[in-house]
C-alpha cells in the first residue's frame, strides 16, 4: 500500500466484503465510512457458495460501485487478490483469485483481514490522523498489522503483521503453522478455552459446566473470571503474561503512537485493557519514555467490511487521509 496522505476526494461507494470463519459480511460503503445494504450469510464451504455470494451481493447492491473490495485471513497477494496461504477450515480458498471468482466488471482489491481492519481504522477510527500504529486482532487466533511512517506494511511475502506466529515461549505446544509456542497458543480464544479444560479436567475449583459435550467458551471464561471462579481467573492471568510480554515487545519494534485491540476477546473492555496497560506500565516506559495509549478498536463488527471498500479508496486515490 502506499503512503497514506491528507485528501478527501468526492463521495464515492464500493462494495466490502469480509471472508470470516463463522460469517461472510458484505455491505456498500461510501467515502465517510457509512454502511448501507448490509448483507451476510454463513461462511462459504465451497467455491461455487463464494461465487454464488459475490454474484448475488453486487446485484442486490443495485448502485454504482468503484469497485469492490474483499478481507481475509490468510497470505494474499494485495496486487493480484491471490490467496497464496489459508490454513484451516477455509483451506479450500487457497490458491485461488479472489477477482476471478467476483467476474464482474469492477475493480477488485483484496488483503488480510487484519490489515483491513487498520485500514478502516486508519480512515475513519482509532488511527485517524496517526502514522505509527499497532493493531491486534484477538479471537479463536490472533492477527495483527502495522503502520510505520504512513505506510502499512506487507513485508516481501505479504506476511508482515502476523503477530500471533512470534514466539513466547520457546518450550511451549505446537502451532498450526509449525512453529513451537506462538503467541496463539498461549493467548488466544481457543488457548483460554483449552486452558480452562484443563482445570475441569484435573478437577480443579470451576464455575461453568460442560453441557452437551460442549466446553465452555472463552466468553463464558471471562464472565466467570469477573464472577469470582478461580480457575476461569488463574487461565486469564496466565494468558496475558504472555500477552503482555508481546505487546512491550511490539512497542520496542515499532515506536506506535496508539495500540488498537480489535477481535472478539477485546470486547471484554477493561478486562483486557487493564493487564495489558499494566504490562505496558511495568515493563515498557523505561525504553520508551512516554505512555502509549491503549484503546479498542472503533469498527466493531463490520470492521473488515469497512477496511475492505477502504482498499479500493486508496488505491484508487478516491480517499486519503
Amino acid at each position: 500500500m502506499s503512503e497514506i496522505g491528507s485528501h478527501i476526494g468526492a463521495i464515492s461507494q464500493a462494495l466490502g466484503i469480509d471472508i470470516g470463519g463463522t460469517a461472510i459480511k458484505a455491505a456498500v460503503v461510501n467515502t465517510a465510512g457509512e454502511l448501507a445494504k448490509k448483507f451476510q450469510a454463513p461462511s462459504p464451504r465451497s467455491i461455487l457458495e463464494l461465487r454464488d455470494f459475490f454474484h448475488s451481493t453486487i446485484e442486490k447492491a443495485s448502485v454504482p460501485l468503484s469497485g469492490v473490495g474483499i478481507a481475509c485471513k490468510g497470505i494474499i497477494d494485495a496486487e493480484s487478490s491471490r490467496i497464496n496461504r489459508l490454513p484451516g477450515d477455509l483451506n479450500f480458498l487457497e490458491g485461488n483469485v479472489l477477482g476471478d471468482l467476483v467476474g464482474a466488471n469492477l475493480p477488485v482489491r483484496a488483503d488480510n483481514d487484519a490489515r483491513a481492519a487498520l485500514v478502516a481504522e486508519v480512515l475513519w477510527g482509532a488511527a485517524r490522523g496517526r502514522r505509527n500504529v499497532v493493531l491486534l486482532t484477538l479471537g479463536t487466533g490472533v492477527g495483527g498489522a502495522a503502520m510505520v511512517d504512513g505506510v502499512i506494511l506487507h513485508g516481501a511475502a505479504g506476511i508482515a503483521g502476523h503477530f500471533g506466529h512470534m514466539t513466547v515461549d520457546v518450550h511451549g505446544p505446537l502451532c498450526m503453522c509449525g512453529n513451537h509456542g506462538c503467541l496463539e497458543t498461549r493467548f488466544s480464544s481457543r488457548a483460554i478455552e483449552a486452558d480452562y479444560f484443563a482445570h475441569q479436567h484435573r478437577a480443579a475449583s470451576t464455575t461453568l459446566p460442560r453441557e452437551g459435550g460442549q466446553f465452555p467458551d472463552a466468553e463464558a471464561i471471562f464472565r466467570a473470571a469477573a464472577s469470582g471462579d478461580l480457575s476461569a481467573q488463574s487461565v486469564l492471568d496466565r494468558a496475558f503474561e504472555y500477552l503482555g510480554a508481546l505487546v512491550v515487545s511490539l512497542l520496542h519494534a515499532f515506536d506506535p503512537e496508539v495500540l488498537i485491540l480489535g477481535g472478539n476477546i477485546a470486547q471484554a473492555a477493561d478486562q483486557v485493557l487493564v493487564p495489558v496497560r499494566a504490562a505496558i506500565a511495568k515493563n515498557g516506559c523505561g525504553m520508551l519514555g512516554r505512555e502509549v495509549p491503549v484503546v479498542l478498536q472503533s469498527a466493531v463488527g463490520y470492521g473488515g467490511v469497512l477496511g475492505a471498500a477502504g482498499l479500493v479508496f486508496l488505491h484508487q486515490q478516491i480517499l486519503k487521509v
